[in-house]
């Protein structure tokens, strides 16, 4: 979902009537509380921060004089360290078959979009805010920018010759508009962050898999499957270095093996359809 839907939904439905001077610290702790009350607790600490943006560019061009979100975190509840659910490896061929099966009536752009985030492994704000001005076809590339990523680094995604099947089958159907998986009901934007999670709680994986859970199940189905170095899936997972004195002087990117790994993991799950004899729905 996008900043401004966000904020759209969570706040300016709340502090939108106010003039911005009339805005007072009271008034956004009871925002971000009601964002807490629905155990979003990680989606109110960005709103917050989101807000206390807006009101320091409002204070920059004079509209206000005192930032009203200032030092407000620390009445936030704080966030605990969650592990996201996600299937192993040996569950991967049921899955893919109930994926198959679409007895849960899934779009086709949403089982387009849970196949493209399984061979990838992104995040799932990047897949879903996906444009289609970010792909090279020619050099089977998806270069990510900076501004999308959690990192804020832009991010090179190989593709492998399933993914870009996908993208292709994808784009007869949605190539006039800006985004690669539209929301069915708002073409002009993307779909939903809950997309993903809907699809999965249809096909009987609530609390058994998450979009996040793809990125875990490739990190391990990788190691363990096709024998590749941490390091190397690291990188394409995008995360950041926690050593920071590392992360200053690494500056590898393992682009060649990088590239070679993303097409053996879609070979390996096209294996799986092999042994699960569902040849006819290999990632097409």
């Amino acid at each position: 979902m996008s900043v401004i839907r966000r904020l759209e939904d969570d706040i300016f439905t709340e502090l939108g009537r106010y003039p911005i001077k009339d805005i007072n610290t009271p008034l956004v702790l009871q925002t971000i509380r009601k964002i807490e009350n629905r155990n979003a607790k990680e989606v109110a600490k960005r709103q917050l921060q989101k807000c206390g943006e807006i009101f320091e560019y409002a204070i920059a061009i004079g509209k206000l004089e005192r930032n009203p979100a200032h030092n407000l975190h620390k009445a936030l509840e704080p966030v605990k360290k969650r592990h996201y659910a996600a299937i192993n490896f040996n569950e991967l061929p049921e899955f893919l078959n109930i994926l198959d099966r679409n007895e849960a009536r899934l779009y086709p752009t949403t089982q387009n979009a849970m196949k493209l985030l399984m061979l990838t492994f992104v995040r799932t704000n990047e897949l879903i805010n996906a444009k289609w001005e970010e792909f090279d076809f020619d050099n089977a590339v998806w270069n990510i920018p900076a501004e999308r990523m959690k990192m804020k680094r832009p991010h090179l995604v190989p593709l492998s010759r399933q993914a870009l099947e996908i993208l292709r089958n994808q784009k007869t159907t949605t190539k006039h508009w800006e985004h690669v998986f539209p929301s069915v009901v708002r073409p002009r934007q993307s779909m939903s962050n809950n997309t993903i999670l809907t699809a999965l709680k249809g096909m009987g994986y609530k609390g058994k898999m998450t979009g996040h859970g793809f990125r875990a199940l490739a990190m391990s189905s990788i190691k363990e499957q096709l024998n590749y170095r941490h390091e190397v899936i690291d990188r394409q997972l995008a995360h950041a270095q926690r050593d920071k004195t590392i992360a200053a002087y690494d500056r590898a990117e393992f682009i060649n093996e990088r590239t070679k790994m993303m097409q053996e993991w879609a070979d390996l799950i096209d294996s799986l359809y092999i042994r699960n004899t569902v040849v006819h729905a290999r990632f097409r």
